[in-house]
């Protein structure tokens, strides 16, 4: 843990079931787009947002594919300046909220989004006002400054980070999250706590977000088996959307760690939703921490309630079953010729090195061998 340390989180949050019904309160200029994905667009929860907002030249921007890329972004940014949005606000799952975050800044910054990957360019300072509205419990990017793309001109995710993605308001409205099906409470619940434990685990830890890490990670294991199987159980519904958001913030400060890194790949490659492609790694993860955070770790254990990390990494890996998961690399249809190719593709992401401990190829083409 680091005892100097710098916390900076400028979002203000509104955490309150149907606060989404005060959204008109919150925007702010005449011209607002509303950023989402086909689906919410489909069943009317884009149009019923828009309800809310009344006396303003509402948009709707309805194109976001899972793992958004770079020609989503520009297609919404080129809408954004055409109707010279002065609010954006993104509602639905990260996708959403992260091509949200990119569009409200491409409004006054040329170009495309791919001039600015990589550092290439530098955003000019925000000036759109930009509200996030997450539909799942589980992706905290209404409380982050990272959004991550697809660059379709490589094949790859291109993670970026700026203090410009800040989002002014956060909603969080945990009545959003109570028609979530199973795959999506499952897969979003543990991305959450997938970032709960990185978070706590990093390199780059710091005792505030311990402290929000811990508690994300015990009401995860407290409620995501009873959002999962009484999907209609309010206040296990509202515990999950707390637990992402402080999640959220907790990694908001530190980043993520070799189970991202890894999740890229599984995605890219693979076709694996955003949370099986983090969670399918995490019992090895577990393991693997404790060789470079034993001490912290040992806390860990003991605030959840086990006594032997093996065990605690079989309870998360039995849960991932319970909840209809895959817990095997093989699960996604990879073969063991492939592992080494996604060994060497995770390697890349800087955020795998904020592992605890060291980390090398070998050690993780060892993990992956040992969830074929």
């Amino acid at each position: 843990m680091n005892n100097s340390f710098t916390y900076f989180m400028p979002t203000k949050i509104q955490f309150e079931c149907g606060a989404v019904k005060k959204l008109g309160e919150h925007v702010s200029g005449e011209n607002i787009l509303i950023v989402t994905d086909p689906f919410l667009y489909k069943i009317e929860v884009a149009q019923q947002m828009a309800g809310y907002i009344q006396g303003k030249n509402v948009h709707i921007f309805s194109e976001v594919e899972p793992n958004p890329s770079g020609e989503t972004v520009d297609l919404g940014a080129a809408l954004a300046r055409e109707i010279k949005a002065d609010c954006i606000i993104g509602i639905g799952g990260g996708s959403s909220l992260d091509t949200a975050k990119a569009i409200s800044c491409l409004i006054h910054s040329e170009g495309s989004i791919y001039d600015y990957f990589g550092g290439k360019k530098q955003l000019l300072p925000r000036v759109a006002k930009l509200i996030c509205i997450p539909t799942t419990a589980g992706t905290g990017s209404e409380v982050t400054n990272v959004g991550v793309y697809t660059d379709k001109k490589v094949g790859a995710k291109m993670p970026m980070v700026t203090p410009e993605f800040w989002p002014d308001l956060a909603i969080v409205d945990p009545e959003l999250t109570y028609t979530l099906p199973l795959s999506a409470t499952a897969s979003t619940g543990m991305d959450a706590f997938c970032h709960a434990i990185e978070a706590y685990w990093n390199i780059q830890s710091q005792p505030m977000c311990d402290f929000l890490a811990m508690g994300a990670m015990e009401l995860i294991i407290q409620n995501i088996k009873t959002v999962c199987y009484e999907p209609s159980h309010i206040e296990a519904r509202k515990n999950m959307a707390m637990a992402s958001m402080m999640a959220g913030v907790a990694f908001s400060q530190t980043r993520t760690t070799g189970i991202h890194a890894l999740s890229f790949p599984l995605t890219n490659l693979y076709g694996a939703n955003h949370g099986t492609a983090c969670s399918i790694t995490l019992p090895a993860f577990i393991k693997l921490s404790y060789e470079g955070a034993k001490e912290k770790m040992d806390k860990l254990l003991g605030y959840l309630g086990f006594n032997d990390i093996v065990k605690f990494a079989q309870y998360i890996e039995d849960l991932l079953k319970d909840i209809k998961m895959p817990t095997r690399l093989s699960e996604l249809g990879i073969k063991e010729e492939e592992v080494e190719r996604i060994a060497e593709i995770g390697m890349k992401p800087n955020i795998m090195y904020l592992t605890p401990g060291e980390i090398s190829k070998e050690k993780i083409h060892h993990l992956l061998q040992s969830i074929l």
